[in-house]
């Protein structure tokens, strides 16, 4: 097993996520859904605040691109860190744990659930979807792109779908995603620094930081909880050229204990502190 293999190995762990498969009905930690969601019939909050990079953010990682220049480029961006305004992080999750589940009809569905593929990158690089959903997936380049959907589980990888796309436009959906945890994308058609992360979520008690690190969780049934920040690992440890697969270092993870009051906005928010810098 690769370091990277044991890092995405690691996230199920710490997330207690468990595998999705069908073959796997192992107890499964609270993640979360979009916005935008259904008011518990009691007395709710809203949870507000920001995600912030600790310091000065590296330069930006890149690495050299030796096929399909005309829709990738020379070189490509390695999207593991974006940073905004105010140092405020994008793409980090947020969400309660040990919150209940929501049954998959009663679980609201989110405007957008579409992965797009832009210029050999996944469209968003983010994104949280409940419980039962289908995403669609479609292909904006004139080459050959595959969506790997890969499960995060204690057992490591294990593949829930793998779609290729061969045609511009060409739209897909995905299995009904029946089971909470964290996916995560790839593209083996010669593309290896592709990836994405879709949290599937059994609450809606989750969301993923805006451009400027801002996220809101609302509607929250009043009480005591731990919320979580997740960010995957943003160095780049290897580059394997020949089995086209790249190794990150783990991902950053805090939790902190909150109080939700009735009819009250909450605010908390998060470090980043990188390992390296």
């Amino acid at each position: 097993m690769t370091k990277f293999s044991r890092s995405l190995q690691s996230i199920g762990l710490i997330l207690v996520l468990g595998a999705l498969s069908s073959c796997s009905n192992s107890e499964t930690s609270a993640t979360g859904s979009p916005a935008g969601t259904n008011t518990p019939s009691g007395p709710v909050g809203t949870i507000r605040g920001t995600v912030h990079l600790a310091g000065n953010a590296p330069a930006a990682a890149t690495d050299k691109i030796n096929q399909d220049q005309s829709t990738c480029g020379d070189n490509v961006s390695l999207p593991r860190l974006v940073v905004g305004k105010n140092n405020g992080v994008k793409d980090t999750f947020v969400y309660l744990d040990g919150a209940p589940s929501v049954p998959s009809d009663q679980q609201p569905r989110s405007a957008s659930l579409l992965m797009d593929q832009q210029k050999c990158q996944y469209v968003p690089h983010a994104m949280t979807v409940p419980v039962g959903t289908q995403i669609e997936i479609v292909n904006s380049d004139t080459i050959l792109h595959n969506v790997h959907g890969n499960i995060v589980g204690s057992s490591g990888l294990q593949t829930l779908f793998n779609i290729a796309q061969p045609v511009k436009g060409m739209p897909s959906k995905t299995p009904a995603l029946e089971n909470s945890g964290m996916i995560y994308l790839t593209c083996e058609a010669g593309h290896p620094w592709m990836n994405a992360f879709v949290f599937v979520a059994d609450n809606p008690y989750v969301a993923v930081s805006k451009d400027n690190g801002d996220f809101v969780i609302p509607n929250v049934p009043a009480g005591s909880y731990k919320i979580k920040m997740w960010h995957e690992g943003v160095t780049l440890i290897s580059n394997d050229k020949k089995r086209q697969k790249y190794d990150y270092e783990e991902p950053y993870i805090t939790t902190k204990d909150i109080d939700v009051t009735a009819n009250t906005e909450t605010v908390v928010n998060f470090d980043l502190t990188l390992r390296r810098t």
